[in-house]
């Protein structure tokens, strides 16, 4: 799984480039073999095998999750940059799992091994996390967003084999903290999802959408009361 990021507000798409140890933006009308308007690629960049990242628009920021650290660069970063700050110690491991970003109430979300730890979104250094959701249904957690709006994270949990219908898009409030129970389960577990690939929330019409590599297919779920 790759995960690519589209910038609403600078109206580009920020992508990670595996081989390249490199992070790549272009125009959000980007079309054919163009090169990227930007790339933070080079040593001081500390990036190795980027396979995922998460944009705060709001405040112009890229995060990139690096096996037990998370590296931050500005939106505008360009060439062989350092971060600006390096989330990463004993006390705040993220076993180099997916991000999501909630500007509005300035908090940082990384999966983890026992599910989904919440920073401030500013979080640096050896930073614990202010909340940590865990239990059954948080183990598994990847790839994640949020809605801001209603104060919900969704996260994709993966529990088993990508032909076992175990997966499941989880709910919780971003003030859940603790063994929580998601507050909804959408496409399972035994239902339909067998590996999720993809999430996405479409707010305005209160639906889901999580894309499924085994069943070829991009499902949208109506929740409303999650929005």
């Amino acid at each position: 799984m790759h995960d690519m990021a589209y910038d609403a507000v600078a109206d580009e798409i920020i992508v990670p480039q595996f081989f390249a140890f490199a992070i790549l933006t272009f125009r959000g009308d980007a079309d054919g073999n163009i090169p990227p308007l930007r790339k933070i690629f080079g040593p001081s960049t500390q990036l190795k095998l980027p396979q995922a990242l998460a944009i705060d628009a709001v405040h112009g920021e890229i995060f990139v999750p690096q096996g037990e650290r998370v590296l931050v660069f500005p939106r505008s970063a360009n060439g062989d940059v350092a971060p600006i700050r390096i989330l990463g110690g004993p006390d705040s491991p993220v076993n180099g799992g997916r991000l999501t970003v909630d500007p509005v109430h300035d908090l940082l979300f990384a999966s983890s091994n026992d599910g989904i730890r919440i920073y401030h979104r500013t979080a640096k250094g050896n930073d614990k996390p202010i909340r940590t959701i865990t239990g059954e249904d948080a183990e598994g957690a990847s790839l994640m967003t949020t809605n801001p709006a209603s104060g919900m994270v969704f996260a994709a949990i993966r529990k088993e084999g990508r032909y076992e219908a175990s997966d499941f898009v989880g709910i919780w409030s971003i003030y859940d903290n603790g063994n929580v129970p998601a507050r909804w389960s959408v496409g399972g577990p035994k239902g339909v999802l067998k590996d999720m690939r993809g999430i996405a929330v479409d707010a305005k019409n209160k639906t889901v959408i999580a894309s499924d590599k085994t069943l070829n297919a991009v499902l949208t779920f109506h929740v409303p009361e999650a929005f």
